[in-house]
Protein backbone atom coordinates (compact mmCIF):
# COMPACT_ATOMS: atom_id res chain seq x y z
CA UNK A 1 0.00 0.00 0.00
CA UNK A 2 0.88 3.61 -1.01
CA UNK A 3 3.21 4.98 1.99
CA UNK A 4 2.44 8.51 1.29
CA UNK A 5 1.73 10.94 4.47
CA UNK A 6 -1.13 13.36 3.71
CA UNK A 7 -0.97 17.20 5.20
CA UNK A 8 -3.97 18.01 7.04
CA UNK A 9 -5.40 21.72 8.21
CA UNK A 10 -7.22 21.38 11.55
CA UNK A 11 -10.55 23.75 11.07
CA UNK A 12 -11.81 24.49 14.67
CA UNK A 13 -9.29 24.20 17.68
CA UNK A 14 -11.91 24.00 20.35
CA UNK A 15 -12.38 21.73 23.24
CA UNK A 16 -12.82 18.01 20.42
CA UNK A 17 -9.98 19.37 18.50
CA UNK A 18 -7.64 19.34 21.12
CA UNK A 19 -8.86 16.13 23.45
CA UNK A 20 -9.47 13.90 19.58
CA UNK A 21 -8.55 15.27 16.71
CA UNK A 22 -4.28 16.44 17.28
CA UNK A 23 -3.76 13.30 19.09
CA UNK A 24 -5.48 10.89 16.51
CA UNK A 25 -2.99 13.17 14.07
CA UNK A 26 -0.35 13.06 16.25
CA UNK A 27 -0.39 9.00 16.31
CA UNK A 28 -0.71 8.10 13.08
CA UNK A 29 2.16 8.17 10.58
CA UNK A 30 0.73 8.65 7.33
CA UNK A 31 -0.78 11.90 8.39
CA UNK A 32 0.91 15.28 9.49
CA UNK A 33 -0.92 17.80 10.65
CA UNK A 34 0.38 21.86 8.73
CA UNK A 35 -2.35 23.99 9.55
CA UNK A 36 -4.77 25.14 12.47
CA UNK A 37 -7.36 27.22 11.83
CA UNK A 38 -9.97 29.64 13.88
CA UNK A 39 -12.05 32.35 13.67
CA UNK A 40 -9.95 33.27 17.12
CA UNK A 41 -6.46 33.45 16.06
CA UNK A 42 -5.04 33.13 19.89
CA UNK A 43 -6.83 29.54 20.22
CA UNK A 44 -5.12 28.65 16.87
CA UNK A 45 -1.68 29.58 17.30
CA UNK A 46 -2.52 28.28 21.37
CA UNK A 47 -3.49 23.94 19.80
CA UNK A 48 -0.63 24.67 17.06
CA UNK A 49 2.12 25.32 19.49
CA UNK A 50 0.60 22.70 21.76
CA UNK A 51 0.93 20.01 19.33
CA UNK A 52 4.32 21.56 17.30
CA UNK A 53 2.12 22.73 14.04
CA UNK A 54 3.58 25.07 11.93
CA UNK A 55 0.77 27.40 10.74
CA UNK A 56 -2.32 29.19 12.67
CA UNK A 57 -4.48 31.35 11.04
CA UNK A 58 -7.74 32.73 11.19
CA UNK A 59 -7.54 32.98 7.22
CA UNK A 60 -9.42 30.37 5.56
CA UNK A 61 -7.67 31.25 2.18
CA UNK A 62 -4.06 30.51 3.65
CA UNK A 63 -5.38 26.96 4.06
CA UNK A 64 -7.57 26.47 0.65
CA UNK A 65 -4.24 27.93 -1.16
CA UNK A 66 -1.70 26.01 0.14
CA UNK A 67 -1.24 23.15 -2.07
CA UNK A 68 0.35 20.77 0.86
CA UNK A 69 -2.62 20.69 2.49
CA UNK A 70 -4.67 16.95 1.08
CA UNK A 71 -7.70 17.24 3.25
CA UNK A 72 -9.67 19.17 6.19
CA UNK A 73 -10.82 18.42 9.44
CA UNK A 74 -13.69 20.50 10.51
CA UNK A 75 -14.33 20.20 14.64
CA UNK A 76 -17.09 23.76 14.43
CA UNK A 77 -19.98 24.40 15.29
CA UNK A 78 -22.36 22.62 13.42
CA UNK A 79 -24.28 25.93 11.40
CA UNK A 80 -20.71 26.86 10.01
CA UNK A 81 -20.26 23.36 8.13
CA UNK A 82 -21.68 24.04 4.45
CA UNK A 83 -19.88 27.34 4.21
CA UNK A 84 -16.36 25.87 5.35
CA UNK A 85 -17.22 22.34 3.30
CA UNK A 86 -18.05 24.94 0.33
CA UNK A 87 -14.99 27.03 0.48
CA UNK A 88 -12.46 23.22 0.97
CA UNK A 89 -14.43 21.46 -2.50
CA UNK A 90 -14.17 24.38 -4.50
CA UNK A 91 -10.06 24.18 -3.40
CA UNK A 92 -9.60 20.51 -3.89
CA UNK A 93 -9.27 19.55 -0.67
CA UNK A 94 -10.64 16.40 0.77
CA UNK A 95 -13.03 16.80 4.33
CA UNK A 96 -13.36 14.98 7.13
CA UNK A 97 -16.43 16.51 8.78
CA UNK A 98 -17.34 16.00 12.59
CA UNK A 99 -20.75 14.90 13.15
CA UNK A 100 -23.68 16.17 11.91
CA UNK A 101 -22.77 16.98 8.25
CA UNK A 102 -25.14 19.43 8.98
CA UNK A 103 -28.52 20.38 10.82
CA UNK A 104 -31.05 20.49 8.47
CA UNK A 105 -32.19 17.81 5.10
CA UNK A 106 -31.25 20.71 2.41
CA UNK A 107 -28.20 21.60 4.15
CA UNK A 108 -26.59 18.16 3.75
CA UNK A 109 -28.30 18.09 0.02
CA UNK A 110 -26.11 21.15 -1.00
CA UNK A 111 -23.24 19.84 0.27
CA UNK A 112 -23.10 16.49 -1.45
CA UNK A 113 -23.84 17.87 -4.96
CA UNK A 114 -20.68 20.30 -3.74
CA UNK A 115 -18.53 17.68 -3.26
CA UNK A 116 -19.66 15.48 -6.02
CA UNK A 117 -19.37 18.70 -8.41
CA UNK A 118 -15.52 18.99 -7.24
CA UNK A 119 -14.59 15.61 -7.32
CA UNK A 120 -13.47 15.56 -3.71
CA UNK A 121 -14.07 12.70 -1.20
CA UNK A 122 -16.09 13.75 2.43
CA UNK A 123 -16.26 11.66 5.83
CA UNK A 124 -17.98 12.26 8.13
CA UNK A 125 -16.54 11.02 11.67
CA UNK A 126 -19.97 9.12 12.63
CA UNK A 127 -17.26 6.69 14.56
CA UNK A 128 -19.05 4.05 16.37
CA UNK A 129 -19.73 2.26 13.19
CA UNK A 130 -15.72 1.91 12.92
CA UNK A 131 -15.38 0.71 16.73
CA UNK A 132 -13.74 -2.56 17.45
CA UNK A 133 -16.27 -3.47 19.66
CA UNK A 134 -19.46 -3.18 17.43
CA UNK A 135 -17.50 -4.12 14.33
CA UNK A 136 -17.26 -7.78 16.41
CA UNK A 137 -20.56 -7.08 17.59
CA UNK A 138 -22.37 -7.01 13.72
CA UNK A 139 -19.77 -9.80 12.43
CA UNK A 140 -21.25 -12.22 15.28
CA UNK A 141 -24.41 -11.36 15.01
CA UNK A 142 -24.23 -12.06 10.90
CA UNK A 143 -22.25 -15.15 11.53
CA UNK A 144 -25.15 -16.67 13.55
CA UNK A 145 -27.86 -15.52 10.66
CA UNK A 146 -25.71 -17.65 8.13
CA UNK A 147 -24.58 -20.57 10.62
CA UNK A 148 -27.18 -20.69 13.89
CA UNK A 149 -26.14 -22.51 16.84
CA UNK A 150 -27.78 -22.68 19.82
CA UNK A 151 -27.06 -23.57 23.29
CA UNK A 152 -27.28 -27.13 24.11
CA UNK A 153 -29.78 -26.63 27.30
CA UNK A 154 -32.00 -24.17 25.90
CA UNK A 155 -35.50 -25.18 24.76
CA UNK A 156 -36.39 -24.77 21.44
CA UNK A 157 -40.27 -24.87 19.73
CA UNK A 158 -40.62 -27.90 17.78
CA UNK A 159 -44.18 -28.13 17.63
CA UNK A 160 -44.52 -25.11 15.13
CA UNK A 161 -42.82 -23.14 12.54
CA UNK A 162 -41.12 -19.83 13.88
CA UNK A 163 -43.64 -16.73 12.96
CA UNK A 164 -42.57 -13.94 10.98
CA UNK A 165 -41.76 -11.88 13.85
CA UNK A 166 -39.62 -14.41 15.58
CA UNK A 167 -37.16 -14.02 12.91
CA UNK A 168 -36.69 -10.06 12.96
CA UNK A 169 -33.79 -8.59 14.94
CA UNK A 170 -33.86 -5.89 17.22
CA UNK A 171 -30.90 -3.51 18.55
CA UNK A 172 -31.47 -1.87 21.39
CA UNK A 173 -29.01 1.33 22.22
CA UNK A 174 -28.76 2.54 25.40
CA UNK A 175 -27.13 5.78 26.27
CA UNK A 176 -26.92 7.69 29.83
CA UNK A 177 -25.30 10.90 29.67
CA UNK A 178 -24.69 14.18 32.07
CA UNK A 179 -27.04 16.89 30.79
CA UNK A 180 -24.31 19.39 32.02
CA UNK A 181 -21.65 18.15 30.12
CA UNK A 182 -23.54 20.01 27.17
CA UNK A 183 -22.40 24.23 26.42
CA UNK A 184 -25.76 26.16 25.09
CA UNK A 185 -24.38 26.17 21.83
CA UNK A 186 -24.92 22.14 21.72
CA UNK A 187 -28.75 23.40 22.45
CA UNK A 188 -28.64 26.70 20.51
CA UNK A 189 -31.47 25.37 17.91
CA UNK A 190 -29.48 27.44 15.30
CA UNK A 191 -26.57 26.73 16.37
CA UNK A 192 -26.32 22.99 17.96
CA UNK A 193 -29.45 21.83 16.87
CA UNK A 194 -30.08 20.32 20.05
CA UNK A 195 -29.25 16.20 20.87
CA UNK A 196 -31.15 14.66 18.66
CA UNK A 197 -29.35 16.44 15.81
CA UNK A 198 -26.31 17.03 17.55
CA UNK A 199 -25.61 13.74 19.58
CA UNK A 200 -28.27 11.01 17.97
CA UNK A 201 -27.16 11.31 14.53
CA UNK A 202 -24.21 8.77 15.81
CA UNK A 203 -27.06 6.07 16.71
CA UNK A 204 -29.23 6.37 14.02
CA UNK A 205 -26.00 6.05 12.13
CA UNK A 206 -24.88 2.59 13.68
CA UNK A 207 -28.50 1.75 13.14
CA UNK A 208 -28.39 2.20 9.08
CA UNK A 209 -25.11 0.69 9.30
CA UNK A 210 -25.82 -2.82 10.85
CA UNK A 211 -29.09 -3.22 9.40
CA UNK A 212 -27.24 -2.10 6.13
CA UNK A 213 -29.04 -4.24 3.83
CA UNK A 214 -32.06 -2.62 4.29
CA UNK A 215 -34.02 0.55 4.26
CA UNK A 216 -35.55 2.69 7.06
CA UNK A 217 -39.09 2.51 6.79
CA UNK A 218 -40.64 4.14 9.55
CA UNK A 219 -39.39 6.42 12.76
CA UNK A 220 -41.54 6.83 15.96
CA UNK A 221 -40.03 9.60 18.47
CA UNK A 222 -40.36 10.40 21.86
CA UNK A 223 -39.57 13.08 24.27
CA UNK A 224 -37.38 16.27 24.15
CA UNK A 225 -35.55 17.38 20.74
CA UNK A 226 -32.29 18.78 23.14
CA UNK A 227 -32.95 16.74 26.20
CA UNK A 228 -34.04 13.07 26.70
CA UNK A 229 -35.40 11.29 24.11
CA UNK A 230 -36.13 7.65 22.57
CA UNK A 231 -36.40 6.38 18.67
CA UNK A 232 -37.58 3.47 17.80
CA UNK A 233 -37.20 2.92 13.53
CA UNK A 234 -38.52 0.17 11.41
CA UNK A 235 -36.65 -1.39 8.24
CA UNK A 236 -37.51 -2.59 5.23
CA UNK A 237 -36.49 -6.49 6.36
CA UNK A 238 -38.58 -6.90 9.38
CA UNK A 239 -35.48 -5.61 11.60
CA UNK A 240 -35.82 -3.02 14.19
CA UNK A 241 -33.52 -0.50 16.64
CA UNK A 242 -34.42 1.27 19.41
CA UNK A 243 -32.45 4.22 21.32
CA UNK A 244 -33.02 5.45 24.48
CA UNK A 245 -30.84 8.56 25.03
CA UNK A 246 -31.43 9.49 28.57
CA UNK A 247 -29.25 12.91 29.74
CA UNK A 248 -30.35 12.19 33.83
CA UNK A 249 -27.76 9.91 34.36
CA UNK A 250 -23.89 10.06 35.60
CA UNK A 251 -20.51 9.28 33.72
CA UNK A 252 -19.63 7.10 37.26
CA UNK A 253 -21.25 4.46 35.25
CA UNK A 254 -20.36 3.77 31.22
CA UNK A 255 -21.80 5.83 29.07
CA UNK A 256 -23.19 3.47 26.60
CA UNK A 257 -24.45 -0.14 26.76
CA UNK A 258 -25.82 -1.77 23.29
CA UNK A 259 -27.82 -5.27 22.94
CA UNK A 260 -28.91 -7.31 19.75
CA UNK A 261 -31.53 -9.63 20.21
CA UNK A 262 -31.72 -12.23 17.53
CA UNK A 263 -32.95 -15.63 16.94
CA UNK A 264 -31.97 -16.89 19.91
CA UNK A 265 -28.52 -15.05 19.97
CA UNK A 266 -28.38 -12.24 22.97
CA UNK A 267 -24.93 -9.80 22.05
CA UNK A 268 -24.39 -7.65 24.79
CA UNK A 269 -21.85 -4.48 23.99
CA UNK A 270 -20.65 -2.61 26.91
CA UNK A 271 -18.80 0.58 26.48
CA UNK A 272 -16.60 -0.99 24.10
CA UNK A 273 -14.52 -2.43 26.64
CA UNK A 274 -16.48 -6.18 26.41
CA UNK A 275 -18.86 -8.05 24.70
CA UNK A 276 -20.72 -11.02 25.18
CA UNK A 277 -22.52 -13.12 23.00
CA UNK A 278 -25.29 -15.09 25.00
CA UNK A 279 -27.46 -18.55 23.92
CA UNK A 280 -24.80 -20.02 21.19
CA UNK A 281 -22.64 -21.91 23.78
CA UNK A 282 -21.78 -25.37 23.88
CA UNK A 283 -21.67 -27.48 27.06
CA UNK A 284 -19.36 -25.57 29.54
CA UNK A 285 -19.55 -22.49 27.85
CA UNK A 286 -22.33 -20.55 28.58
CA UNK A 287 -21.20 -17.13 27.54
CA UNK A 288 -18.76 -15.78 24.61
CA UNK A 289 -16.70 -13.53 26.40
CA UNK A 290 -14.52 -11.05 23.93
CA UNK A 291 -12.72 -7.83 25.56
CA UNK A 292 -11.69 -4.82 23.37
CA UNK A 293 -8.15 -2.35 24.33
CA UNK A 294 -8.23 0.93 25.20
CA UNK A 295 -7.49 3.56 23.08
CA UNK A 296 -5.32 5.53 25.70
CA UNK A 297 -4.98 3.73 29.33
CA UNK A 298 -2.75 6.08 31.53
CA UNK A 299 -4.04 3.81 34.81
CA UNK A 300 -3.39 0.64 33.23
CA UNK A 301 -1.37 -0.23 37.04
CA UNK A 302 -4.95 0.65 38.81
CA UNK A 303 -6.18 -2.80 38.40
CA UNK A 304 -5.87 -6.41 37.20
CA UNK A 305 -9.29 -6.90 36.43
CA UNK A 306 -10.50 -7.00 32.55
CA UNK A 307 -13.38 -5.42 30.54
CA UNK A 308 -16.14 -3.58 32.10
CA UNK A 309 -14.71 -4.15 36.14
CA UNK A 310 -11.56 -3.32 34.76
CA UNK A 311 -12.44 0.41 32.75
CA UNK A 312 -14.61 0.91 35.88
CA UNK A 313 -11.54 0.80 38.43
CA UNK A 314 -9.45 2.45 36.53
CA UNK A 315 -12.03 5.42 36.48
CA UNK A 316 -12.51 5.73 39.58
CA UNK A 317 -8.51 5.64 40.00
CA UNK A 318 -8.08 8.57 37.67
CA UNK A 319 -11.28 10.61 39.58
CA UNK A 320 -10.71 9.80 43.51
CA UNK A 321 -8.51 12.69 44.26
CA UNK A 322 -10.19 15.38 41.88
CA UNK A 323 -12.31 18.24 43.29
CA UNK A 324 -13.62 19.39 39.83
CA UNK A 325 -13.35 17.76 35.80
CA UNK A 326 -11.14 20.38 35.23
CA UNK A 327 -8.60 18.64 37.65
CA UNK A 328 -8.38 15.03 36.15
CA UNK A 329 -5.30 14.13 35.03
CA UNK A 330 -4.48 11.22 33.21
CA UNK A 331 -6.02 9.93 30.02
CA UNK A 332 -8.44 7.19 30.09
CA UNK A 333 -9.99 6.64 27.04
CA UNK A 334 -12.45 3.37 25.20
CA UNK A 335 -12.32 3.23 21.65
CA UNK A 336 -15.14 4.54 19.83
CA UNK A 337 -13.78 4.07 16.38
CA UNK A 338 -12.32 7.61 15.89
CA UNK A 339 -9.25 6.40 14.60
CA UNK A 340 -10.16 3.78 12.77
CA UNK A 341 -12.36 6.38 10.96
CA UNK A 342 -9.24 8.40 10.20
CA UNK A 343 -7.22 5.53 8.81
CA UNK A 344 -9.92 4.18 6.76
CA UNK A 345 -10.80 8.00 5.27
CA UNK A 346 -6.41 8.30 4.60
CA UNK A 347 -6.84 4.63 2.76
CA UNK A 348 -9.81 6.19 0.67
CA UNK A 349 -7.99 9.73 -0.08
CA UNK A 350 -4.37 7.35 -0.99
CA UNK A 351 -6.32 4.60 -2.97
CA UNK A 352 -9.01 6.15 -4.02
CA UNK A 353 -12.02 4.55 -2.77
CA UNK A 354 -14.85 5.14 -1.22
CA UNK A 355 -14.77 7.06 2.05
CA UNK A 356 -16.11 4.80 5.43
CA UNK A 357 -18.62 6.97 6.12
CA UNK A 358 -19.28 9.56 2.97
CA UNK A 359 -22.02 12.38 2.40
CA UNK A 360 -24.77 10.64 1.83
CA UNK A 361 -24.38 8.22 5.17
CA UNK A 362 -24.40 11.67 6.68
CA UNK A 363 -27.03 12.98 4.94
CA UNK A 364 -29.29 9.67 6.09
CA UNK A 365 -28.44 10.21 9.96
CA UNK A 366 -29.83 14.12 9.92
CA UNK A 367 -32.77 12.80 7.68
CA UNK A 368 -33.55 10.44 10.61
CA UNK A 369 -33.10 13.02 13.29
CA UNK A 370 -34.84 15.60 11.32
CA UNK A 371 -38.06 12.53 10.97
CA UNK A 372 -37.86 11.89 14.67
CA UNK A 373 -37.67 15.70 15.58
CA UNK A 374 -41.30 15.81 13.75
CA UNK A 375 -42.41 12.83 15.24
CA UNK A 376 -42.04 14.30 18.78
CA UNK A 377 -44.04 17.33 17.54
CA UNK A 378 -46.55 15.59 16.03
CA UNK A 379 -47.33 12.38 18.62
CA UNK A 380 -47.25 9.91 15.78
CA UNK A 381 -44.80 7.71 13.91
CA UNK A 382 -43.65 9.08 10.56
CA UNK A 383 -42.48 7.09 6.79
CA UNK A 384 -39.28 7.39 5.40
CA UNK A 385 -40.30 8.30 1.95
CA UNK A 386 -38.29 5.75 0.01
CA UNK A 387 -37.17 9.16 -2.48
CA UNK A 388 -36.37 10.47 0.64
CA UNK A 389 -33.40 7.77 1.83
CA UNK A 390 -32.19 7.32 -1.57
CA UNK A 391 -31.87 10.67 -3.24
CA UNK A 392 -30.97 11.20 -7.05
CA UNK A 393 -28.38 13.80 -7.99
CA UNK A 394 -27.64 14.99 -11.79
Amino acid sequence: MNEKVLGVAQIGCGAFATQTDMPNFRDNPRVECLWCFDPDLQRAQALAAQFGVPGATNDLQQITDDPRVDFVKLSTPHDARLELISAAAQAGKHIFCEKPLAITQEECLQIISLVRKHGVKLCVDLNRRASPAMRAMKARWQQHLEEPRYSPWRYVETERQPLPEEKSTNFLMRVQDESSSYRPIHLDPLHGGGLVIGETTHWLDLAMWFFDDQLPTEVLAWGSTRLSHGIFIKFSGGDTATIVFDTGGSFDYPKEMYEVASRGLLLRSQFFVENEYCGAGSAGETVERELFDLRRDDFADATDQTGLAGYRDKYFARVKDATNSKGLTGTLEVDKGHANMLDSFIDAIINDTPAPCDELDGYKSTLLAGLARQSMAQGHALPVLVESITPIFV
